[in-house]
C-alpha cells in the first residue's frame, strides 16, 4: 500500500475502532443525542446538528459518487436532498425525513461505499483527473478536499453540542 493509500485509509478510517481522524467521522460526534437534541438549534437562522450530519454524507456521495466514480442516477435518495449545500430548516428536515435512524443508516452506507471506494485506488489514480471530475481536479483533490469539508462540518457539530449540552470546555 503506499502513502497515499495509508493516508486515506486513515482519514477515511473507523474512529470508534481507534484508527482514522475524528474529524472525519460525523456519527461520533452525535453518538447518545435523542432526536430532540439533533434537531436542537440555539435560534431559528441555524442549522441543526442533523443537518450537519445529513450533509457531510450527501457532499461526500457527490465527492466521491459522482465526481469520482461517475454515479449519475440515484447518487442521493431524494428525502436527503434537504442536506444539499442549500440552508433548509428544522421543519424542512422533519418533513422531508422518514426517521432519524434511516438517516443514521444512509450515513453509515455512504460512508461505507467511499472508503471502499479509496481503498481500491491504485498508486497511479490519485493523479488521475477522471471524466466526471469538476473542475479538472484529481482524485486525490476530491478525496482530501472532501475529508477538509467534513472538518469543517465535524466542528460545527461540536460547537452545536457543546451549546446544547453547556459545555463550554467542549467545544473544538
Amino acid at each position: 500500500m503506499s502513502e497515499w493509500n495509508d493516508l486515506a485509509h486513515w482519514l477515511y478510517g473507523d474512529v470508534q475502532m481507534d484508527r482514522g481522524f475524528f474529524y472525519s467521522h460525523p456519527l461520533f460526534e452525535v453518538n447518545g443525542l435523542t432526536e430532540e437534541q439533533l434537531f436542537w438549534v440555539p435560534d431559528d437562522k441555524n442549522l441543526c446538528m442533523l443537518w450537519h450530519v445529513g450533509h457531510i454524507a450527501h457532499r461526500e456521495r457527490v465527492h466521491i459518487g459522482k465526481f469520482l466514480q461517475g454515479v449519475e442516477s440515484d447518487l442521493i435518495p431524494p428525502q436527503y436532498e434537504v442536506f444539499g449545500p442549500d440552508w433548509c430548516s428544522v421543519e424542512c428536515i422533519r418533513e422531508s425525513i422518514d426517521s432519524v435512524k434511516k438517516v443514521f443508516r444512509w450515513v453509515r452506507e455512504v460512508r461505507d461505499e467511499s472508503t471502499k471506494f479509496v481503498q481500491s485506488l491504485a498508486d497511479d489514480d490519485w493523479h488521475k483527473v477522471l471524466p466526471s471530475s469538476e473542475y479538472n481536479l484529481t482524485t486525490a483533490h476530491w478525496v482530501f478536499l472532501t475529508v477538509g469539508h467534513e472538518a469543517v462540518h465535524i466542528g460545527k457539530l461540536q460547537l452545536l453540542r457543546a451549546m446544547l449540552e453547556r459545555k463550554k470546555d467542549r467545544a473544538c
